[in-house]
């Protein structure tokens, strides 16, 4: 053996077992049973899910949702100086936008000047006049889209999930896909909650009193009825035994030295605090009334049980909020009441550490309600003034949603609320159902274009099947080494793949006959028929390359996993076409003189 053959030899082992070596992992776990994946280490699983070829959302099934942003709250949030003649031109623009199908600041600017609404009073901010204020929302705008897509990303990773799709769709639109997620309800919550954390001093008994005499007396003089004793005490004023014809207190229970409200009771103390007079209220008073994120389960008179939520009489202005949050992580706590239960701990920065000391130093003996999107998560008392900037969440009801929210906490606030529009979950039963028949089809595939070939072209024929077998299992192989995600585009990408191999080597075996019938030898048609056809190859893959760089850098997740194969498999099918298969060939002609070549 001469010395080019074995370094050709050497090259192409060594190709050969780099692919080996990287769909290896692949292939082990792939055999695995449920039962000998779930005997696996944490270290284990943790590698066998790194280095294995991982399947897409059609494959493996998962959770599809598309996110739209609320641009009518962003919008809302960037105003200054609101009235109600711009709380009408917004409820209008919601309707208006929602039901069209135009672009938000093209409907924005229209109602503006129905309405002829003086921008600048509201955003001056953002410029002086309209044409320079729409430019300047339409920024704010797509910016915040950045930012979601980025924190949606930050929490997606640390829930686990392997190669998420998250990208951006139209103007106000996110789809994210997570691949193998089967608790929907976990990752909706996950992705929806805007991370909004707030710390609101708790309102005394005495405001609390009037304040609710104050919405009971609107709501006596709406419907004609008495007003409540101005000296009532807070137990007396909301005892269970309270005639109905209260209004307002009337819904309200004490519970612990708690207000509370049954679950069924919710829908009418919204329409309560909706009204105007109750907002202005509210308004006047610097209040917000919120209730706690999980119920609790009391006994009626009759003996039934009931769901009641503990309903909490703030300031309406946070204290501090959950922007000087540096790190959230979720233990369990070691002591007291609440040991083994878990909680998330809660580190702020310099700046936060120094307003929360002065914060806690301030109220002394006073409550401060933890407040995560609005909900109160709990309402501890105040015994010292706090240094170090740490706090600690409890009153969570599992691990999960610790561990969720000490997530949201660490990525960040959404800087809009965003809604799901749509979404989509495709079962595991229908994933490996899609792996089977995808198999199989290229198993089918294969096995025609092999029996074609080797028919076709005798021995040649089987050379090249050799080349098209491990024209997949290198593409393979580089596909697990990129960490790629195999979706059923991508597998169609793999059947193409094939053709675009077998054309190859047709293509070379073509000019080979050709060049026999001209007369020359063997060896000296295996040279001219290579050189001659090499041109064409390349040239054929090189615009097939340049498609699936287009199709890759304009195209969504389904579209780039089918162009990430073609590329890469024609690169493959190029080495194993021209180098593989020149090299058998070779290494035949050079052993012994072959006079005839079975082609």
């Amino acid at each position: 053996m001469n010395s080019s053959i074995r370094n050709r030899l050497l090259t192409i082992l060594f190709v050969f077992g780099l692919g080996i070596y990287a769909l290896l992992p692949s292939i082990r776990y792939a055999m695995m049973d449920d039962e000998s994946i779930s005997n696996l280490s944490s270290e284990q699983k943790d590698y066998f899910e790194s280095r294995s070829l991982k399947q897409g959302l059609d494959l493996k099934g998962g959770i599809y949702i598309v996110l739209e942003v609320d641009l009518p709250q962003l919008i809302d949030n960037l105003a200054k100086n609101k009235d109600n003649n711009f709380d009408d031109f917004l409820d209008e623009l919601k309707i208006e936008y929602n039901n069209s199908s135009s672009d938000f600041f093209t409907v924005f600017e229209n109602i503006a000047d129905d309405k002829n609404l003086k921008l600048p009073r509201y955003f001056i901010n953002y410029g002086k006049t309209k044409d320079q204020i729409i430019t300047q929302l339409s920024l704010q705008s797509e910016d915040s889209i950045k930012r979601v897509i980025e924190i949606i990303q930050n929490r997606v990773d640390q829930f686990g999930v392997a190669e998420p799709t998250i990208q951006k769709q139209g103007n106000n639109r996110v789809i994210v896909e997570l691949a193998g997620i089967e608790d929907s309800e976990r990752a909706r919550d996950l992705l929806q909650s805007t991370a909004l954390l707030e710390l609101m001093i708790v309102k005394d008994v005495e405001s609390t009193n009037a304040m609710i005499r104050q919405i009971d007396s609107i709501a006596a003089s709406s419907t004609s009825k008495n007003s409540i004793d101005e000296d009532s005490e807070i137990n007396e004023l909301f005892d269970s035994n309270t005639s109905s014809n209260l209004g307002f207190s009337s819904l309200l229970i004490s519970v612990g030295g708690n207000l509370a409200i049954s679950s069924e009771n919710l829908g009418s103390m919204k329409e309560i605090l909706a009204q105007d007079n109750v907002k202005q209220i509210l308004e006047a008073t610097n209040s917000t009334i919120l209730t706690s994120d999980s119920s609790i389960k009391l006994i009626n008179e009759i003996g039934e049980e009931e769901e009641f939520y503990t309903l909490y009489h703030l300031f309406n202005n946070a204290e501090l909020t959950g922007g000087v949050i540096e790190d959230a992580q979720m233990r369990l706590s070691q002591a007291g009441v609440t040991a083994g239960q878990a909680v998330v701990e809660v580190e702020m920065n310099s700046e936060g550490s120094r307003e929360w000391a002065r914060i806690t130093g301030a109220n002394i003996n006073n409550r401060i309600a933890i407040v995560l999107d609005r909900k109160v998560h709990m309402a501890p008392v105040i015994r010292g003034q706090i240094f170090g900037g740490g706090t600690v969440i409890e009153g969570l009801d599992s691990i999960e949603e610790a561990e969720d929210i000490a997530i949201v906490l660490r990525a960040g606030a959404l800087p809009v609320p965003v809604t799901i529009a749509e979404e989509r979950t495709v079962g595991a039963s229908l994933g490996a159902d899609s792996i089977s028949k995808g198999t199989l089809s290229m198993a089918i595939g294969l096995l025609l274009v092999v029996l074609f070939i080797v028919l076709f072209y005798k021995l040649s024929g089987l050379i090249a099947s050799f080349s098209v077998l491990w024209t997949l299992i290198l593409l393979l192989g580089v596909l697990a080494l990129l960490e790629a995600t195999l979706t059923l585009p991508g597998i169609a990408g793999l059947i193409l793949t094939v053709g675009m191999s077998v054309d190859a080597n047709v293509i070379i075996f073509e000019r080979i006959k050709e060049e026999l019938r001209n007369g020359k030898s063997v060896r000296s048609a295996i040279d001219s028929g290579y050189e001659r056809a090499i041109r064409t190859i390349v040239d054929a893959n090189l615009t097939t390359g340049i498609a699936a760089a287009v199709l890759y850098q304009y195209g969504s997740g389904p579209i780039k996993g089918f162009a990430t194969v073609l590329f890469w498999g024609i690169i493959v099918s190029m080495f194993t076409a021209i180098i593989v298969t020149r090299f058998v060939f070779d290494f035949i002609t050079t052993r012994k003189n072959v006079e005839k070549l079975s082609i």
